[in-house]
């Protein structure tokens, strides 16, 4: 019954808030409750108990209860943000679909051709909430977020293919070699490569990515990385758990995946660099840090396993500071739209600080926890090839240059002073023709000092790590295609 609850309950409130979506206040206190409710059956779930439901198989374990209870979180805080800040007017009921789609996927990990429809279908609702505009909005859609939807269209539908062509090869035609035929081994890794990295945006599939960053709302971009990109990353390990031949006749493969890993992260920081935007900057650099995630789940080792699995929920938290801060930086000054705005710390403090802080909680600088799970990555490329860390190296003095371009393009520019009083208005002066009002808004204190605490968590994990670290050992040892790294 609890499984049931799940995967409906959101549903059931989605339909519900869906009439309600016109007024802010119900709406989102609706979805607050939802997920609230969500959260308090997700720590009821038995671990390890699987369930016989219709013929498919539903289990949780402690890496899936806990990855479901972060995007929980995540989308618990992105509702409170949404008080403060512009949002679509489907937002909610659209991100509640999808997080009950999310919570069917990792409950279904067992069922790969489910899970990967389930994949497919919370792609296709994450289209909604692109193209989603704000209530009271006088267009019905507009044309940048329209591609930007069309693109991503694209792309699911190819990841949901390729992804579904690899576990009915790993079905039907991996039994056949018993006969003396050749193994297909290469070929379901190939899809694999191409069906997780369009969903994980991999080289050379990062530009869906970007291009959401930029033209969707920041807590839609929230949504699409933490739930969905997460759940990806988790299927990814459970399909190597559940097909553990892939890896093992594959070792050229996984090389290969490594090397993908490493050059993706160098060329999205490269990328970053390149283009100091306060929203591009960051978009490269998620896809860098997803490319050192890859590198550390096709390891294959116990270190760099637990280090992907460590810097997927530093990530999530990453994201959530950044782009809430973003959306903070973002609010009109008074300034035309057109103005390149370069002391973006100054005017805005409190975001500015939340900002700078998330990109170094993305980096990886100590003491932040990201700095614990990026040592591990770094330790397995040690073990596997030494030219693996200097890559990796590479990619993370990359990165450390592009946020230091962005904070000196946008952020610790000259502060521009305002006008302290209202101008007069002069005789034959049109109403037009006036300067617009530069006197700032105040900012949301209570919602920058919840990012310092998210910010002050992932410092007391970085000094405390094995909080999170004993219960990912316990699963990677339960792990059948990990080998203990020596």
């Amino acid at each position: 019954m609890l499984y049931l609850l799940i995967i409906f309950f959101p549903a059931a409130m989605a339909a519900g808030l869906f009439l309600l979506r016109a007024q802010i206040m119900p709406s989102i206190s609706g979805g607050m409750l939802a997920v609230i409710v969500q959260i308090a059956l997700v720590l009821q779930l038995p671990v390890d108990a699987p369930v016989r439901l219709l013929g498919l198989t539903m289990t949780i374990d402690p890496l899936g209860r806990l990855v479901m209870l972060t995007i929980l979180g995540v989308a618990l805080f992105s509702y409170v943000v949404t008080f403060f800040i512009a949002h679509g007017e489907n937002f909610v009921p659209v991100s509640l679909l999808i997080l009950g789609i999310t919570n069917a996927t990792v409950l279904l990990m067992q069922e790969p051709f489910v899970a990967s429809l389930l994949m497919v279908s919370s792609g296709l609702l994450a289209i909604l909430a692109i193209v989603d505009l704000p209530i009271g909005s006088t267009v019905l859609v507009e044309r940048s977020p329209l591609i930007t939807a069309l693109h991503y269209l694209v792309l699911v539908l190819l990841s949901g293919f390729a992804m579904y062509m690899a576990y009915v090869l790993l079905t039907i035609y991996w039994p056949t070699e018993q006969n003396g035929q050749g193994s297909p081994a290469h070929l379901i890794m190939a899809l694999l490569i191409v069906g997780f990295g369009m969903r994980l945006a991999i080289f050379p599939f990062q530009s869906w990515l970007i291009e959401v960053t930029e033209y969707a709302a920041p807590m839609v971009t929230v949504l699409i990385i933490t739930a969905l990109n997460s759940t990806g990353l988790l299927f990814l390990i459970a399909t190597f758990q559940f097909f553990p031949v892939i890896v093992s006749e594959n070792a050229h493969g996984m090389q290969m995946l490594m090397y993908l890993g490493a050059v993706t992260m160098i060329l999205a920081a490269l990328f970053g660099l390149a283009t100091p935007h306060l929203r591009r900057t960051p978009s490269y650099l998620i896809v860098a840090n997803s490319g050192l995630m890859l590198f550390g789940v096709a390891s294959a080792s116990s270190t760099g396993l637990a280090g992907a699995i460590f810097e997927m929920f530093n990530q999530m938290i990453a994201v959530l500071i950044i782009f809430v801060s973003i959306a903070l930086l973002e609010r009109p000054d008074g300034r035309p739209v057109v103005t390149i705005r370069r002391d973006l710390l100054w005017r805005w403090p409190l975001a500015g600080s939340g900002f700078i802080g998330g990109l170094l909680l993305l980096l990886g600088m100590p003491p932040f926890s990201s700095y614990t799970s990026k040592l591990l990555i770094y330790d397995a490329a040690a073990h596997a090839n030494p030219i693996f860390v200097v890559l990796l190296g590479i990619g993370s003095l990359l990165m450390l240059a592009a946020i230091a371009r962005l904070l000196y393009e946008r952020l610790l520019g000259a502060a521009e002073e305002l006008p302290t009083e209202e101008m007069p208005i002069l005789l034959a002066t049109q109403e037009i023709e006036r300067q617009s009002d530069r006197r700032l808004l105040s900012e949301p204190v209570g919602l920058s000092v919840v990012l310092f605490i998210l910010l002050g968590v992932c410092c007391v994990i970085g000094l405390y790590p094995q909080i999170l670290l004993t219960m990912i050992d316990d699963v990677i040892r339960g792990l059948t295609f990990v080998r203990t790294a020596s």
